[in-house]
């Protein structure tokens, strides 16, 4: 035994996670759902892993640095895009999905409290699932992707109200004194000031200070972190929900220039965290009540999983979104959400509920995350399903709809590093008609770069798929690093990807080729007339 209990649990979550990812790759089950597995493995059925406070910390912060992410998406000109209408729709569907779902569990026989509980856990969808299955499958930038993130927002808005309205019916004792409302007024005033406070940073602290450390990834990161924790922490003591200061200090960071390297550096931090908040959900799970109340539980999850989607998307195509838009953002939010677990423990406190209710909502859960993990990676293939029919065609949306997303950058030249070399070698191919990608983590050094451009670091696995790496024609470093050199050419090597690499000492020529590198630059000075009859050699060139 350790002496930090938290280290144990850890240890154990892990490792179950990993055995399921391993166990259910061949099944192709997804990652979230194989995560909940472990936890039923691990806690209800064997009993290795009790939920403790520190892995309900480590599931709370990884739900919030998940919304930190999400609030480094949206850019104002984002949020104009869709605000109006997913503020109406999410509005709307939360009305209605709340009064279709009451009205379902009354008639199989719950009682008043139980049945306008079981509504409220039916209206809302989880941001934490669809944040991560939008990530996965490269939607976020999408049409229905953002469509979906609005009115998951607008949720979060109304689950606060509805959280500080059952805290009050719980009595609880922590946070503010008074009557619910007066609970509610304080907190939105708190939610007020917060983001008072975060425009004004935004606007006077935060562009010197991210101009000054955009050279430097790492301290770019750090300082990104320190702000999101600062606003988690004043969420925390104002009494909010961190996720909510999370998000609204992604969301200040987002109006800046060069915070994708942060989005980036940060994402396998949220993997990590998200994995034990998904473990620790399946362990958490009451097997005796969810076998007891099953019949229910099937009941509202086929409405979650079918009515909720389909009120979406005729909302939306009522308010002008495309057939396809519509459509997949209503099966994007087929699910309940992490926070329908509070309100059930509320509503159990409050005694508005039996105790067993928290294991219908757990099996609910399970159901309708387990399925959306399942159904919306598979988006697409549904939609041009239907689309032989006449079914997505009568929906009254007459708004642009987005295409089927294609296979990104293919056949193109990426050329690593803009240092003098760097920028002789993109003009050059860029002459020669090709289509080029300019990558350097310096993102100063990419505005005057007359083609397409990323700022990153192409020892990440994320830059090196938003680069298009793999379907490149080739790959082109003009560093004057050793390592990254070396990593470049390892990498391309494995893909199967031509790769040219800067071997700016000639004690190195011998290694890069060892490791894969097809064609060297043995010194800048060769020239590019020399460098370009290599590429020829490649055939890369005509």
């Amino acid at each position: 035994m350790t002496p930090f209990p938290v280290l144990d649990d850890l240890g154990l979550v892990l490792i179950g996670a990993a055995a399921m990812l391993v166990v259910s790759r061949p099944l192709a089950i997804p990652p979230i759902l194989a995560y909940m597995v472990a936890g039923l493995v691990l806690g209800p059925m064997t009993g290795l892993l009790r939920l403790s406070e520190s892995l309900d910390l480590f599931s709370e912060l990884g739900v919030a640095l998940l919304l930190f992410v999400v609030g480094l998406e949206l850019s104002l000109e984002k949020i104009r895009a869709f605000g109006s209408t997913a503020s109406i729709a999410g509005g709307a569907q939360v009305v209605v999905t709340f009064a279709l779902g009451a009205a379902l569990a009354g008639l199989l026989g719950f009682s008043t409290p139980a049945a306008l509980i079981t509504g409220m856990v039916a209206a809302f969808s989880s941001t934490a699932v669809v944040v991560k299955l939008l990530d996965r499958a490269g939607d976020m930038e999408s049409a229905h992707g953002r469509l979906s993130i609005g009115i998951l927002l607008v949720q979060d808005v109304l689950v606060v109200v509805v959280l500080t309205t059952l805290g009050g019916l719980a009595g609880e004792t922590q946070g503010w004194e008074g009557s619910p409302v007066t609970r509610l007024a304080l907190a939105l005033l708190g939610m007020a000031g917060l983001v008072l406070v975060g425009a004004a940073a935004g606007r006077w602290l935060l562009p010197g200070l991210v101009r000054w450390l955009t050279p430097s990834a790492d301290g770019l990161f750090i300082v990104g972190l320190t702000w999101a924790f600062a606003f988690i922490l004043a969420a925390e003591f104002l009494h909010l929900s961190v996720e909510l200061g999370a998000f609204i200090a992604g969301v200040i960071m987002a109006q800046l220039p060069h915070t994708e390297e942060l989005r980036r550096r940060t994402h396998p931090l949220v993997d990590f965290f998200l994995a034990v908040f998904f473990v620790s959900l399946g362990a958490g799970m009451d097997t005796g009540s969810m076998a007891a109340t099953w019949p229910a539980a099937l009941a509202v999850s086929v409405f979650v999983l079918t009515a909720k989607p389909l009120l979406i998307t005729l909302l939306l195509s009522l308010l002008g979104q495309g057939p396809r838009t519509s459509f997949l953002t209503g099966l994007t939010l087929g699910q309940i959400s992490e926070f329908a677990f509070i309100l059930a423990g509320l509503a159990v406190a409050a005694d508005l509920v039996p105790p067993n209710f928290l294991g219908f909502v757990g099996l609910v859960g399970l159901i309708t995350i387990g399925a959306s993990a399942v159904l919306v990676p598979r988006g697409w293939r549904i939609v041009r399903f239907l689309e032989r029919g006449t079914l997505l065609s009568r929906l009254p949306g007459a708004g642009p709809d987005e295409e089927a997303p294609g296979r990104g950058l293919e056949g193109h030249v990426v050329v690593i590093g803009m240092n003098t070399l760097g920028r002789m070698i993109v003009a050059r191919f860029l002459a020669l008609g090709e289509r080029v990608l300019a990558v350097d983590t310096d993102p100063r050094k990419l505005e005057r770069i007359p083609t397409t451009t990323l700022a990153g670091d192409v020892t990440l696995p994320s830059v090196i798929e938003e680069a298009g790496i793999p379907d490149a024609r080739l790959v082109v470093s003009a560093l004057q690093i050793e390592d990254v050199n070396a990593l470049v050419a390892y990498r391309c090597s494995r893909l199967g990807v031509l790769v040219s690499v800067h071997a700016f000492d000639p004690s190195l020529i011998d290694e890069l080729l060892e490791i894969g590198a097809d064609h060297l630059m043995v010194s800048k000075h060769d020239g590019i007339r020399s460098v370009e009859d290599g590429f020829k050699r490649l055939g890369v060139l005509g």
